[in-house]
């Protein structure tokens, strides 16, 4: 029989309706170009002023030097526009720049201009065939849009996955220690219900993360990415596993708490351990719904799954409890629409 822990009762009167920042579900594994440019002043004013067509072949390779230095400064600022702007008079020039398509791609994807990136990353990666970063991030762009129009075009979207799965394969076959692009193959994989696969790509980028944490212990932004693998190592399981008295539910609770080891701060995986707990230890699920709202008390499916548990109880107060769970999930659904 449940029971609801005397702290949790007053949550009801007085929810804390503070955005908490769950490190598990936000996106923290970008990849994104950062190149390098002196940005000097002088070389704003001279790409400004200059033209292609009054220079010598030796002074139209300086300005085209120039054009991809503002376009890389632009990048790194977030102002990809003028990046695209600056690559595209720079490309014009030195058509043969590998670096030049390559950060053009990377300043679409950013845009959300996926057909333009990938043919961006394909010619960078021409130039460049041994690049596993073109190939990878070209990947990447092929995922971001597959996601997009999943709705609108499932069967090309599921046509754009499998091609980014391919990609993501070519570049692990050219730098097989980047843990990033095992993560975003693993994210294809579960986009496209390929599971078991998604496991083995996931264990990849868990070990070469570990490794990188172990020499440098105090890395949050690793330690979140070990978080979000094993957290969704554990997602995998537990939609694998055949019934609630399948050894894959413990498996799946193992990952979320190794999870919760390297982000215990995380709402989010305490959500996903208490559906995993749900099946093989209900006073265990209830603690961690309980904590999950307490993380993150305006998340309605929080208060949705924690109100369905209750009303299965024994206990009146338990199911009136549960009702009242229910009634806050849905009062919250009505202020966020």
């Amino acid at each position: 029989m449940l029971s609801i822990s005397p702290n949790f009762t007053g949550m009801l009167s007085s929810i804390n309706r503070t955005h908490n920042t769950n490190p598990v579900t936000k996106n923290t594994n970008q990849v994104s170009f950062r190149g390098k440019a002196d940005g000097t002043d002088g070389q704003d004013i001279f790409v400004r002023k200059a033209t292609a067509d009054t220079l010598s072949e030796q002074e139209k390779k300086e300005y085209a030097k120039k054009l991809e230095q503002v376009g890389y400064e632009a990048f790194s600022q977030k102002q990809y526009t003028s990046c695209i702007e600056s690559l595209k008079k720079a490309l014009a020039i030195n058509p043969d720049s590998a670096r030049a398509w390559h950060a053009k791609g990377s300043a679409e994807k950013e845009l959300g201009q996926y057909e333009e990136s990938i043919a961006d990353y394909t010619k960078a990666f021409e130039l460049r065939p041994d690049s596993a970063n073109s190939v990878g991030l070209r990947g990447l762009s092929k995922a971001k849009w597959a996601q997009e129009i999943e709705r609108e075009d499932f069967e090309y979207s599921r046509e754009l996955y499998s091609s980014a799965i391919s990609d993501y394969d070519k570049s692990i076959e050219l730098n097989p220690n980047n843990p990033d692009i095992y993560d975003y193959k693993a994210n294809a994989l579960m986009n496209t219900n390929k599971y078991r696969e998604a496991i083995d790509a996931l264990e990849g980028s868990i070990i070469l993360n570990e490794d990188i944490l172990a020499k440098n212990p105090d890395n949050t932004g690793v330690k979140i990415k070990l978080a979000n693998a094993h957290h969704k190592k554990g997602k995998c399981l537990y939609t694998l596993a055949p019934s609630p008295y399948s050894p894959l539910n413990t498996e799946a609770r193992d990952e979320f708490t190794q999870a919760l080891e390297y982000t215990p701060g995380s709402a989010n995986t305490y959500y996903e351990r208490a559906k995993v707990n749900k099946r093989i230890d209900t006073e265990q699920a209830k603690a961690d719904i309980e904590k999950a709202i307490e993380l993150a008390s305006d998340r309605p499916r929080y208060w949705e799954f924690y109100g369905n548990m209750l009303i299965m109880s024994d206990n009146e107060a338990d199911r009136d409890m549960g009702f009242e769970c229910i009634a806050t999930a849905l009062k919250l659904r009505s202020e966020q629409n």
